[in-house]
């Protein structure tokens, strides 16, 4: 059986206080409305399908008021996670918000003993390649025209917890 994510507790960020919590279904018109700020947004149902992966995890940052101001959805099979998308509100990035939501997101996968974690990106989101970096993932391949709206390659890249 698997265990229940328990919330991280509070963090502070910048005189900002953010709570990372496990994603709660009034989360989702949050979710949405950041979403639709995105290149090549999911559709409200991809979100909805989403949240019901049986292997899938989700964590939402929320400022003091209650408002999402970004999310991470994931999953796990195994020994083996993936970060599935991770965004932040666009008055809210480059303020350490996708820092904090990944560092949630190793401690719930501590819980697991999880020996690694891929992900994909654009191959032009720089900013987003640099954050993967920061946080250990390394490049490991490229998938051509994987992304649309627009047509884009992807990279791969994976974060090793075996030391």
């Amino acid at each position: 059986m698997l265990r229940r994510y328990r919330a991280t507790p509070r963090l502070t960020l910048l005189n900002s206080t953010l709570a990372i919590t496990r994603l709660q279904p009034d989360d989702l018109p949050g979710v949405w409305a950041i979403e639709q700020t995105l290149v090549g947004p999911w559709t409200l149902a991809q979100l909805q399908e989403e949240l019901a992966l049986a292997h899938g995890w989700h964590l939402v940052a929320k400022d003091g008021a209650g408002i999402v101001v970004a999310y991470l959805f994931g999953s796990r099979v195994l020994d083996e996670a993936e970060i599935r998308k991770i965004a932040v509100a666009a008055d809210h990035r480059r303020q350490g918000i996708a820092d904090l939501l990944l560092r949630g997101a190793w401690q719930h996968l501590a819980q697991f003993a999880v020996s690694s974690c891929f992900l994909e990106l654009r191959a032009t989101n720089l900013a987003a390649l640099s954050l993967y970096q920061k946080n250990g993932f390394q490049i490991i391949g490229r998938r051509r025209n994987y992304y649309t709206l627009p047509t884009e390659d992807a990279m791969v890249l994976v974060k090793s917890f075996i030391p």
